[in-house]
């Protein structure tokens, strides 16, 4: 997003430069003895830093591109990708490990009742719900979709399943919220169809500015403004906010393995079933990929931490590392 400045004239309240032109050419003198030319101690003071006039460093480009390569690193090395499907995994492991000890219950209930004919058809069911089980798909996609379609023997393990649906299904549209929106944090039914509507009209108003119709942008910040905490002034800014939002999210899944890419893919198909919301944000995507080429659609990160990653805990370090990677790019 394009910074803002407010200049005013001098009134004496503001506060001037740390070093005056006379430290300034103290600082510089050894290296303009040595070498005879201002550029190149200018140069050089740039890359190795100075003092100011109280006698504090001030940090170089070489000593503020060190900071900035600590700081990417600790980002990546603090969390691990697979995160985003390792609780969600666990607690579903959780749920089949209950649903055999209820299986495993009502058929030695059904022997210590007496009954040969209910005990055989228990064991029956039995058999053909452990066989089921024992047949679910390795990966999380997989026995998600296959566990859809179970008869539960347990009511309990039923409940707590739909609950982790419910569960993976708020994660993945908050994911997407996440694209749309900085300012947005719960979402509700009102929240998604608000920012369909919202990319609805986004869209319309790139067809409008290609048409060279007025975009009527002012119309929309009326009424979407909220969305955008950055408050942009213009369609530009608008548009560069929304790239850099997605350029995010797209360099999280480029930085997933391709089994968990794959997973994304086959959840977001599964479970978000409002195929007019993904159709406004393919459509929103690749408008802003011709439009904005440079803003790191390609771009991923090698994350090599412990700590499993949520959605919302990803996309945060996304965000952290596109924005070093800018401030890089201005100090090269």
């Amino acid at each position: 997003m394009p910074s803002k400045f407010t200049y005013s004239r001098w009134d004496g309240s503001q506060r001037g430069f740390d070093l005056d032109a006379e430290g300034l050419l103290s600082e510089l003198a050894d290296d303009l003895l040595y070498h005879g030319d201002v550029n190149s101690a200018l140069r050089k003071a740039m890359q190795d830093g100075m003092r100011d006039m109280n006698g504090d460093r001030i940090a170089g480009m070489r000593e503020m591109m060190e900071r900035l390569r600590e700081k990417r690193e600790s980002i990546q090395e603090r969390g691990d990708l697979g995160g985003v499907y390792s609780e969600i995994a666990d607690e579903l492991n959780d749920v089949v490990d209950e649903e055999r000890h209820a299986i495993e219950n009502y058929t030695t209930e059904a022997k210590n009742s007496g009954d040969p004919r209910r005990a055989e058809m228990a064991e029956q069911s039995a058999m053909d719900r452990n066989f089921r089980l024992d047949m679910l798909p390795a990966d999380l996609a997989g026995k998600i979709a296959e566990l859809q379609h179970y008869d539960f023997q347990s009511k309990q393990a039923q409940l707590r399943f739909e609950q982790l649906i419910e569960k993976l299904r708020e994660q993945l549209m908050q994911q997407h919220l996440d694209q749309m929106s900085g300012e947005m944090q719960k979402l509700t039914p009102a929240d998604m169809q608000r920012m369909k509507d919202m990319m609805a009209e986004l869209n319309a108003m790139l067809e409008r500015r290609q048409q060279g119709e007025d975009p009527k942008f002012e119309d929309f910040m009326k009424n979407f403004g909220d969305f955008f905490p950055e408050n942009p002034e213009t369609l530009d800014e608008l548009l560069e906010i929304m790239a850099q939002r997605m350029a995010a999210a797209q360099a999280m899944l480029n930085s997933m393995t391709p089994e968990q890419r794959s997973q994304m893919q086959q959840l977001s198909d599964q479970l978000l079933e409002d195929m007019d919301l993904r159709w406004q944000m393919d459509q929103l995507s690749k408008n802003l990929q011709s439009m904005f080429p440079q803003a790191g659609w390609q771009k991923s990160y090698d994350f090599s931490g412990q700590d499993p990653l949520g959605f919302a805990e990803a996309m945060q370090s996304m965000q952290e590392l596109s924005e070093l990677d800018q401030l890089e790019n201005l100090m090269k």
